[in-house]
């Protein structure tokens, strides 16, 4: 049985860490799978404890850049693979997938593979700083076997950055778990919303990339014309309170729309609290896939989504839900005539759901990882 391990930068449990959350899970029978993960909320942490996987916390391993720190890290994950003797090394985001590489490389592991979750990491960044993190991004693919991405838009973008080559890359698109669908009313209950009232949710990071903001402006609009709609947003700030701050600031100086707008935080009951969506609004300015309009699409809501990227290639446009520019007036438009027309979007919504879950496999995806594995 071949030894795995996955390297991740933070311990949180959004986008990335469900990719590898998912990948322990459905292949821990098969390989022996170890995780190793950065500061964060711990809450992956609990879920591989669940699992009985064992891992491994890196201190030194930090989203931030701080080259004494990033120089502890490389050493402490050097130590670890040396020590563990891993025949396969699979690094998840930019920080953890620059030092493992070449921590990877150093301790002559046999494989080496880098799944790229998005570019956020090097584009939050502009002039020197990006420049420099794009270098890294070239020399570290020199030291990996196959390169990762959920889908053709993200593998072009690698090519204009010139990251790695053809013969690297590998498209494995997300999958999600199939479960039990989960029955409607705990959001409701919780919020004291009544049942002819329409939530609109989004579940995501208070932070740049997911612009809440645009969120709130579109609530804002929408609740000047009509008033049998509520807004809620899933998810806290990991790295930019900034946006929790702003966001906060928003609904507070704007009496209008305070008894309408809800914000949660992060919540393990998110998929839960999602079943009583009418409606799933991604407000996002990119998404490298966006796994979480796969999830809402799953439990049969709608999307209406900005063309951020990965989204493009999951919904269909007018079928099981729409895309639209980042403009507040459109997303307002687009978001009316989705509350508007609800039950025939469902039933395509559900129509659809047997293709999207063929398409985007829990099956192939496991597959794929397997593979490369083993090649």
């Amino acid at each position: 049985m071949k030894k795995v391990l996955e390297i991740i930068t933070r311990s949180d449990f959004t986008g990335a860490q469900k990719v590898v959350y998912t990948i322990v899970q459905g292949l821990k029978d098969k390989f022996k799978i170890e995780v190793a993960y950065g500061q964060g909320d711990g809450r992956l942490i609990k879920k591989l404890e669940e699992l009985g996987v064992e891992h491994h916390f890196i201190e030194h391993l930090k989203r931030e850049i701080s080259f004494l720190d990033d120089l502890k890290a490389l050493h402490e994950i050097y130590s670890l693979i040396k020590k563990r003797k891993y025949d396969v090394v699979h690094l998840h985001s930019s920080k953890a997938g620059i030092l493992g590489r070449i921590a990877a490389k150093l301790a002559r592991v046999s494989k080496v593979i880098y799944t790229i979750h998005g570019f956020w990491g090097i584009e939050q960044y502009a002039g020197l700083k990006r420049k420099i993190l794009i270098m890294a991004e070239r020399l570290a693919a020199k030291f990996t076997d196959k390169i990762v991405l959920p889908c053709e838009k993200e593998k072009e973008r690698a090519k204009i950055y010139k990251i790695g080559k053809e013969s690297q890359y590998v498209i494995i698109p997300n999958a999600v778990i199939p479960e039990k669908p989960y029955p409607k009313g705990t959001l409701r209950k919780e919020l004291g919303i009544p049942d002819d009232v329409k939530i609109v949710g989004n579940v995501a990071r208070l932070d740049r990339p997911k612009n809440p903001m645009r969120f709130l402006k579109v609530a804002t609009e929408v609740l000047k014309k009509r008033d049998d709609v509520a807004f809620v947003w899933i998810g806290g700030s990991l790295v930019e309170d900034y946006y929790s701050k702003a966001v906060n600031e928003y609904v507070r100086t704007h009496s209008e729309i305070k008894r309408k707008v809800f914000l949660l935080g992060f919540r393990e009951d998110a998929a839960k609290l999602m079943a009583d969506f009418d409606v799933f609004l991604l407000t996002s300015d990119y998404e490298s896939f966006g796994l979480v309009v796969l999830e809402a699409l799953y439990a049969g809501v709608p999307v209406v989504s900005t063309k951020c990227g990965g989204p493009e290639d999951i919904i269909e446009d007018g079928k099981t839900g729409f895309l639209v520019n980042k403009n507040i007036e459109e997303i307002r438009d687009v978001l009316e005539y989705t509350l508007d027309n609800l039950n025939n979007l469902r039933f395509s919504v559900k129509r659809s759901s047997e293709k999207i879950l063929e398409r985007f496999s829990i099956k192939s995806f496991l597959e794929g990882y397997s593979r490369i594995y083993e090649e």
